[in-house]
C-alpha cells in the first residue's frame, strides 16, 4: 500500500506541524514510526487516516477503511469490555479479540474495572476486531509489562499478514523485535 504526501501542510495555531512535506509511504507488513513526543506523529497518523485534513497539499491513497488506535483508550464506560469490543464486530469476532489479547475471564466486566494495562488491551482487542485495509497504531503498548508486549507483538505480526500495520513507538526494541523497517520523524516543523 502506498501513501503519498504531496507539499503538505498543517498547522495548529501558530504550531507549523507540517509544512510543504512530502514522501511516499510503502506500508507492507509492520512499519514503526518513531520520533520525539511533540514531534507530530499522531497528526501524521490523522492525516493518514483522513480525520484531519492538511490546510494546503494533497495526500493520496488513502484507503477506504482505516483502524486507529489512539493514545487514550477511548472505552465506554457504560457498557462491558466485551460491548465495546462488539461496537465494530459481531460478538464471536469480540470475544475472539478478547481471548487474543488474553483477557476471556474479563469479557463482561465494566472498562473502570480494569487496570490501565488491560484496558489498553481491550482497545487493541477492539482495533484488530475491526475491518479495515490499514491498522495505524498509536503507542499500543502503553502500560504493558515486557512479556505481555512480546505477546501483543506476536499478535501483531500474525495481523500484518492480513494488512499493514504502522506502529508509533518509542521504543526501539518492539520495531526490532518485528523486523520492522523505522522511519524517524523529526524537527519542527516535522520530516522524515
Amino acid at each position: 500500500m502506498k501513501l503519498v504526501f504531496q507539499n503538505v501542510c498543517k498547522a495548529f495555531g501558530e504550531k507549523q506541524v507540517f509544512s510543504d512535506f512530502s514522501h511516499t509511504f510503502v506500508l507492507e507488513g509492520i512499519t514503526a514510526l518513531m520520533g520525539a513526543s511533540g514531534c507530530g506523529k499522531t497528526t501524521l497518523l490523522r492525516l493518514m487516516s483522513g480525520l484531519s485534513k492538511p490546510q494546503s497539499g494533497e495526500i493520496l491513497g488513502v484507503p477506504q477503511r482505516v483502524t486507529v488506535l489512539f493514545q487514550e483508550d477511548r472505552l465506554l464506560p457504560w457498557i462491558s469490555v466485551l460491548e465495546n469490543v462488539a461496537l465494530v464486530c459481531d460478538q464471536t469476532t469480540a470475544e475472539k479479540r478478547l481471548c487474543e489479547v488474553g483477557l476471556a475471564a474479563e469479557l463482561h466486566a465494566m472498562p473502570q474495572e480494569l487496570s490501565g494495562g488491560m484496558r489498553r488491551r481491550v482497545a487493541l482487542a477492539r482495533a484488530l476486531a475491526h475491518e479495515s485495509e490499514l491498522l495505524l497504531l498509536d503507542e499500543p503498548f502503553q502500560g504493558l509489562d515486557e512479556a505481555l508486549c512480546k505477546q501483543m507483538l506476536a499478535l501483531l505480526q500474525t495481523e500484518s499478514a492480513a494488512r499493514p500495520i504502522l506502529l508509533v513507538t518509542h521504543d526501539r526494541a518492539q520495531a526490532q523485535a518485528v523486523g520492522a523497517p523505522v522511519l524517524y520523524l523529526h524537527g519542527s516543523p516535522a520530516k522524515l
